[in-house]
């Protein structure tokens, strides 16, 4: 598999996600971000029976920038995400269990404590739920307003079950951080549209460290999201928001959601970084209204 200091060299040509057993914990592939695969397919086989949920293909090619923040080496041991927000409510999701894979190789080099709990939840019939929680909180940093904002959380969570996800509970692991003093809100107009609301959900620039003693990245960074529009080798012309970190008018990350078009919401986000000048996918999420 590839890590990100090659990320501009090779592209890995396929990723199989397959879920439909409870997440292994520390065991298991462990890793650092790696670039997004040209194809991701998502599935999850229970008792003989494979349910397809989604498959990421087809990630835009954008053209060369100027250079900013990122390079190859300051990166390393950063895990690069968006974190949802709707007034102080945060939310990850981990459709392709990259932030698990992670979090195994961050618990393994800080040797960090944890337990692992299976419970069955009362959603509706008796979900199982596997938990991972650290005894300490797990660091985020979210960059918006020309600030960083700090928070954590102690819980990674999965309904692990196919028979589950199909029905009520979440299709796809999830995190829920503490609420920080960052709010952001629909407009007014905005909230009367539910068809907006999901197709847009409002994200901020997150980071999660390896090793917070060693991150390689200043530390007076700062930033706040912007829209805007960057155009595809294709041509295309993509509508989302970037932010610059370093106050030197370049935009170091850009993120837009993919919205198909089908009578039920269905949209993919897609996160770039902008490593060196070049526009490198390092994660996405995905939502399908059921």
């Amino acid at each position: 598999m590839l890590y990100l200091k090659n990320m501009d060299l090779i592209k890995t040509a396929f990723l199989l996600v397959q879920f439909g057993t409870a997440p292994s914990f520390p065991e298991g592939e462990a890793s650092q971000q790696l670039r997004l695969a040209d194809k991701i397919e998502v599935i999850c086989i229970d008792n003989g029976l494979k349910y397809s949920y989604h498959t990421l293909k087809k990630n835009p090619s954008l053209r060369k920038y100027k250079p900013s923040l990122f390079t190859k080496s300051n990166i390393q041991g950063m895990y690069f995400f968006l974190t949802h927000i709707d007034s102080t409510y945060l939310y990850i999701e981990d459709c392709d269990y990259s932030l698990l894979k992670f979090l195994r190789l961050k618990t393994k080099n800080q040797s960090l404590e944890y337990i692992v709990i299976d419970s069955v939840d009362n959603i509706s019939l008796g979900e199982k739920l596997r938990v991972i929680r650290w005894k300490n909180p797990v660091n985020i940093m979210m960059f918006e307003d020309g600030l960083v904002f700090e928070t954590s959380f102690t819980d990674y969570s999965e309904y692990w079950r196919c028979g589950d996800k199909n029905n009520y509970a979440p299709k796809y692991p999830f995190v829920k951080p503490l609420p920080s003093l960052l709010r952001k809100n629909y407009t007014e107009e905005e909230q009367s549209d539910l068809k907006y609301i999901l197709s847009n959900p409002i994200m901020v620039f997150s980071a999660i460290a390896l090793d917070e003693n060693k991150i390689e990245l200043p530390f007076n960074l700062e930033g706040r999201s912007y829209k805007a529009s960057f155009e595809a080798l294709s041509g295309e012309e993509l509508e989302g928001w970037a932010i610059d970190l370093n106050s030197d008018k370049i935009p170091d990350a850009f993120w837009y959601h993919d919205i198909i078009s089908t009578k039920i919401v269905e949209v993919f986000t897609r996160l770039y970084l902008n490593i060196e000048g070049q526009f490198i996918p390092v994660w996405y999420t995905y939502f399908k209204e059921k």
